[in-house]
């Protein structure tokens, strides 16, 4: 029986993902190779195969799709995510390398939220990735639709090994706000992050700025012992700026 080119097409489209999923390459190039205009036909997301490569962490297929059409490297969905962000939200360290070195790709577009690829690498904890998106330029400021920054995000969840690599960046502002007037010492203190509620304050953050409920860092704590290991940890940072 005749099969439809545009069921054909479809199928492909369905393996092709599925083998860029498994990190399969050989399949996927030769799906491919015969089909000219799979590589960038779109899906229900509005992702071509560049971003299914760089989610998959398939990364010889996303060397070849940048090789058929150097503009799929900064390719955006209906959301607005580059392949960037998608390797660095998936942890694809080796896709994270190669884009990273591309003339056309900015590490620090953001998607339809305002969010960029350091945001994700800091909220899915990726130490490696968040280190190499600064090396090439990552703003650590940068801030999304809600106002949160990377180390909003990291310090929130608890990524011990993130807070560090940001708190380490000169240009680091420690005190910007969210929408809700929030630094990242709030929100270390709400999800009671303690350590990372100390460290943030040995770097300078304010114990006693106010979100927009009038609400300071301090007065969030729940125990009278973090209180005193936070007014301790800012006497140290006093002592070191003086």
């Amino acid at each position: 029986m005749y099969e439809k080119p545009a069921k054909t097409l479809e199928m492909a489209r369905t393996e092709l993902i599925e083998s860029l999923r498994k990190n399969k390459a050989e399949d996927a190039k030769r799906l491919l190779q015969k089909y000219d205009t799979l590589r960038s036909g779109k899906d229900d997301s509005g992702r071509i195969a560049v971003h299914w490569a760089a989610s998959g962490g398939c990364l010889e297929i996303v060397q070849f799709c940048v090789s058929q059409q150097k503009d799929d490297a900064i390719a955006l969905d209906d959301m607005g995510w580059t392949p960037l962000m998608i390797a660095c939200s998936a942890g694809r360290l080796e896709v994270v390398r190669y884009l990273v070195t591309l003339p056309l790709v900015d590490v620090n577009t953001p998607n339809n939220n305002k969010q960029t690829a350091l945001h994700y690498a800091a909220s899915k904890n990726r130490p490696q990735i968040t280190t190499i998106l600064l090396k090439n330029g990552a703003n650590v400021n940068a801030q999304d639709n809600y106002q949160a920054t990377p180390l909003h995000r990291a310090a929130s969840q608890g990524h011990e090994k993130i807070v560090p690599i940001l708190l380490n960046e000169p240009s680091l502002r420690i005190n910007l706000t969210d929408s809700a007037g929030c630094t990242a010492l709030h929100l270390a203190v709400e999800e009671q992050r303690e350590d990372i509620a100390i460290l943030l304050v040995e770097h300078g953050a304010d114990l006693y700025f106010e979100n927009k409920e009038k609400q300071t860092p301090l007065a969030l704590v729940k125990t009278s012992e973090l209180q005193m290991k936070l007014k301790a940890a800012a006497d140290r940072y006093s002592s070191k700026i003086r």
